[in-house]
């Protein structure tokens, strides 16, 4: 497998190369597709706190650190991933603002409040495509309250048939759906009232 180059999009850091990936069961989200998310959510996230679910290379949760998010918190079952995020943050001089948890998903979720986070207001979430763990997650989400009444989760998914987005989760619709070539790109957020 070839190594993946990837470099922040914009922001504080932009164009900084994040440390090349070696593995075929970690999947960094395109720099392309990057780029998109955040000309959707907007270019400035300042003093925002952010979970990076399935975070991979952590490159989501780095981007939002770039744009001037105060916290980022990354969360993946992998030893390899948590210790290339650890290299990626610390490369990208985000060390201090960032914090690693190391735990199987959606479960984990039960435990980030024990770390002294509250709530989020952006959450990413980039599952192995075709696990089915977008519904259960985000449940799970929703249940230990991780997203406030503002938030945005910002789901990624393929193409195939496999996987789909839930039009609603709990009280989380989806409110857009981007398609970039074979990645699917679901934004999800609370119901307003006069949605209802």
């Amino acid at each position: 497998m070839p190594d993946a180059i990837m470099r922040i999009t914009g922001g504080t850091v932009r164009g900084q190369r994040l440390a090349k990936v070696r593995w075929p069961d970690i999947r960094p989200t395109a720099d392309m597709v990057r780029g998109s998310i955040f000309n959707i959510l907007g270019q400035t996230l300042s003093g925002l706190l952010v979970l990076d679910l399935f975070a991979g290379t952590g490159s989501l949760g780095i981007e939002s650190l770039s744009r001037g998010a105060k916290r980022g918190v990354f969360m993946d079952s992998s030893r390899r991933s948590i210790a290339i995020i650890k290299k990626n943050v610390s490369m990208c001089g985000f060390g201090e603002n960032s914090i690693m948890i190391r735990a199987e998903l959606p479960k984990g979720l039960t435990h980030v409040k024990d770390y002294g986070y509250d709530q989020f207001d952006l959450v990413f979430m980039d599952p192995p495509y075709g696990s089915g763990y977008v519904e259960s997650t985000m449940i799970q989400l929703v249940e230990e309250n991780l997203l406030n009444q503002d938030g945005v989760a910002v789901v990624e998914l393929s193409t195939r048939p496999t996987d789909s987005f839930p039009s609603r989760i709990q009280d989380l619709r989806l409110k857009q759906t981007k398609t970039y070539g074979s990645t699917m790109i679901g934004f999800y957020g609370f119901s307003s009232h006069k949605e209802e």
